[in-house]
């Protein structure tokens, strides 16, 4: 199990069970319906659809997640919204290889699937990750832009490779053999590092077991993050026209930002602890930034996780609600 900067990277792989021919697919009356949408030669990228009717309401999901990671928190949208959400290409079902140093090719992916499904503008609300291919989109498709809502997304991350190296974080608590016995047991085991549940489903999307229900292994390799990585640039807000809602996860302790915190030794306990200042630091520029847009609202959370959408939906769902409720932002 590995643990990167301010978000657990869930090393669980995909399943690779899904029929690349398929066209739509519905696992049980309450999942979403799920699409493979071809985009280009060797591409087809997975579209989960909650239903609902209104404005296209779009989730993407952070780095090393599909958009199973929303099965939980999005379909409570569907009452006002179309809400949908896309996995990026080399993710869980979803086919492709990442071009190394281009958010534009990632963004031009979300725009063909928008143009699949007739959707002129659109609400997108991203994870993590996600904020990188967010705020590029609204640059580049202004009119297509109805509102960005990022979830702990909207960061500077230019900075964070270096705050890596130079002050590196603990390990988070290895695997033990029973962690991989079922797809339980590696939720559990995701539970006790990032410090929240994952939707069960996000775990069988990106892992892939055996006929005795064993985790056997990953078809997303490691370098597929760092090529993810190699694409990112400072943001430029002043560019995005729609209006927008940073909601940050604000880490107001070593813990709050590594919840294994607990379950290292004295070593560890301290190299967490130097850790979180120069993370902290490295937050409040980003969201600095972030607020220098007069269209930009920011709403924190304290003492939360970076998935804040699992730890805190209720606060979190209350946010997007008042954002999207005025009219500036939810008008057709």
């Amino acid at each position: 199990m590995k643990y990167s900067v301010g978000y657990l990277l869930v090393v669980i792989l995909s399943a690779g069970t899904q029929s690349s021919n398929a066209q739509a697919t519905r696992h049980d009356p309450t999942s979403p319906l799920i699409r493979l949408v071809h985009i280009a030669p060797n591409v087809q990228l997975e579209v989960l659809d909650w239903g609902g009717h209104g404005r296209p309401l779009v989730f993407l999901a952070g780095s090393a997640n599909t958009a199973h990671m929303f099965d939980d928190f999005a379909p409570q949208f569907t009452d006002r919204f179309h809400v949908l959400g896309i996995t990026r290409r080399g993710y869980g079902a979803s086919s492709g290889t990442l071009p190394p140093n281009n958010v534009d090719t990632l963004v031009l992916d979300i725009r063909s699937v928008l143009d699949s499904l007739h959707f002129a503008s659109v609400v997108l609300l991203g994870h993590s990750f996600a904020g990188e291919e967010m705020t590029r989109f609204a640059e580049l498709n202004p009119a297509r832009c109805a509102a960005l809502i990022y979830i702990d997304a909207a960061y500077d991350r230019t900075a964070l490779s270096t705050i890596i190296k130079d002050t590196p974080q603990p390990a988070g608590p290895p695997m033990r053999a029973a962690d991989s016995a079922s797809p339980d047991a590696l939720r559990a085991a995701i539970a006790r590092g990032a410090g929240v549940r994952v939707p069960k489903s996000e775990i069988l999307a990106t892992s892939r077991f055996d006929a005795i229900g064993r985790l056997v292994g990953s078809v997303t390799p490691d370098s597929l993050e760092g090529r993810l990585w190699e694409g990112i640039m400072t943001p430029r807000y002043d560019r995005v026209h729609c209006r927008s809602l940073g909601i940050y996860a604000v880490p107001d302790s070593a813990v709050d930002l590594m919840p294994y915190y607990t379950q290292l030794d004295s070593a560890g306990r301290a190299q967490a602890d130097a850790f979180f200042n120069p993370i902290k630091e490295f937050a409040a520029k980003s969201e600095t930034l972030f607020r220098q847009s007069g269209r930009n609202e920011v709403v924190e959370v304290h003492h939360s996780k970076h998935y804040v959408f699992l730890d805190r939906p209720t606060e979190v769902a209350r946010a997007i609600r008042r954002f999207l409720g005025s009219r500036a932002a939810s008008s057709r």
